[in-house]
């Protein structure tokens, strides 16, 4: 039972927190800190391994990796990166040997996409250092074709930092066509960090100059930009870019139609190059035969040598035009392709222009067809052609010589009607009675057309 206040006899305190069990106000603790045994703090170990890594420190190193599993194991360190990369980007070569040698870490072994090649291609220690624990890391099996979660690979990171011994030992075995996810190789990383050696190593390597990143430039670009000349004048001149003649790309007025440039020439029609070549998903192609001046005949019966001297190195390129083609030609033609005239319709000028515009491509198609037929045939038997030419020359010739025999006979039958004898008993019937016949009918109309008149005169 709790009494009010001022009735309790207790000389604890005066403030007996009006009845309730406990109180809103903290009390003060005693301190009880002394009494108790002060324990030891526990080693850091991540702490630790870090400084003796950074220091060099191989025995401090062997010592805590002994001791703690997990850190032996290769796991992270709460800086961010497990022992090895440290090591690694800090160049300490017998630190790095007693992991792989001693402790069996995985070399490949990736955190985040990045491999102990790649921090250490990034190092920023001297390049003496990083080649020898790079020169360790290839022996034990490091892949160099591997990327981060950038797009980079260890030639891009070592371009990067300049480290021209560790470029020319990889660079042999790493894709010069690479792009990180920036659209630059290893070649754009050499340039925009202004090293000079390494940018000539990769341009004997092979590496590509006219490739365009993002930004939309070239090395070149690049190195003009930031005022690198020395590594520009390394480059070849860039070419001023090719423009499309006009005439390919649309018909611009009725020499393409009617005649070449010269009277005698038949149209080009190169507009439908482009329209063909887009069909054959080779419409990149166009600028071999513009520059060539090729036009729609010549297109249509062109061999693969032809291609090849037009500038299509590869054969996959010059089968897939050559496939075109041999599916346009195999297409029957037809006589509904040809402008048929709509019934009621006054002809004009332009309108008869245009139907001979029309006649005349079909009639250059149709050639191309028949060359491009007989060549083909050729190849596997050359007389095809020509059996079926003679067999066209034969079926005229007959057709000729049945004219022939018809006049004749016609020609037979009147000699025969003009010399054949009459017969003897033939009597032929007197002209004098056919035309007394012919005058009593006369008569006899008239008087019929008389009496009708007569009667119908009476009648009104």
């Amino acid at each position: 039972m709790y009494r009010p206040a001022g009735y309790d006899d207790s000389d604890e305190d005066d403030f007996d927190d009006f009845g309730y069990m406990s109180s809103s106000y903290p009390k003060q603790k005693q301190n009880t800190a002394f009494m108790q045994e002060v324990k030891p703090p526990e080693e850091d170990y991540d702490t630790l391994l870090y400084y003796a890594i950074l220091d060099g420190q191989l025995d401090e190193t062997k010592r805590i990796i002994r001791q703690d599993a997990y850190l032996r194991g290769g796991g992270m360190l709460r800086q961010g990166w497990p022992a090895m990369f440290y090591a690694c980007f800090e160049a300490q070569l017998p630190i790095v040997e007693y992991f792989l040698r001693d402790e069996k870490m995985d070399v490949n072994r990736q955190y985040n996409l990045q491999t102990a090649l790649m921090i250490a291609c990034s190092s920023s220690q001297s390049s003496e250092r990083v080649y020898q624990v790079v020169r360790l890391l290839l022996d034990y099996g490091a892949i160099i074709g591997m990327l981060d979660q950038y797009g980079c690979s260890p030639l891009m990171l070592a371009c990067k930092a300049g480290h021209l011994d560790v470029v020319k030992e990889i660079v042999g075995e790493s894709s010069l066509l690479s792009t990180d996810n920036e659209g630059n190789t290893a070649l754009f990383y050499a340039v925009n960090n202004n090293h000079l050696e390494i940018v000539k190593i990769l341009l004997r390597a092979g590496a590509q100059t006219h490739t365009v990143n993002r930004q939309g430039f070239t090395p070149r670009q690049c190195a003009i930009n930031q005022n690198y000349l020395d590594i520009a004048e390394l480059f070849p001149s860039e070419e001023k870019p090719y423009v499309m003649p006009a005439k390919y790309l649309c018909y611009s007025d009725y020499h393409n139609f009617m005649r070449g440039e010269r009277v005698d020439d038949p149209p080009g029609y190169f507009p439908d190059l482009g329209l063909m070549l887009f069909g054959m998903n080779s419409e990149g192609s166009l600028r071999l035969f513009a520059v060539a001046n090729m036009n729609l005949f010549e297109f249509l019966t062109v061999t693969d040598e032809r291609l090849l001297e037009l500038g299509m190195k590869y054969p996959i390129e010059r089968k897939r035009v050559l496939l075109g083609l041999y599916d346009f030609h195999l297409h029957k033609w037809s006589r509904n392709s040809l402008w048929t005239m709509e019934k009621q319709r006054i002809l004009d000028f332009y309108d008869i222009m245009e139907v001979l515009a029309n006649i005349l491509k079909h009639l250059t198609v149709m050639q191309a067809s028949l060359l491009f037929t007989k060549r083909l045939t050729e190849a596997y038997d050359s007389q095809a052609f020509s059996s079926a030419e003679q067999s066209s020359n034969l079926k005229q010739q007959l057709v000729e010589l049945h004219a022939t025999v018809k006049d004749f006979a016609a020609y037979i039958n009147t000699i025969h009607e003009i010399t054949a004898p009459k017969p003897v008993l033939y009597i032929m019937p007197s002209s004098k009675g056919r035309q007394r016949n012919g005058k009593l009918l006369k008569m006899c109309s008239c008087l019929v057309v008389g009496g009708m008149l007569v009667y119908l005169k009476l009648r009104w």
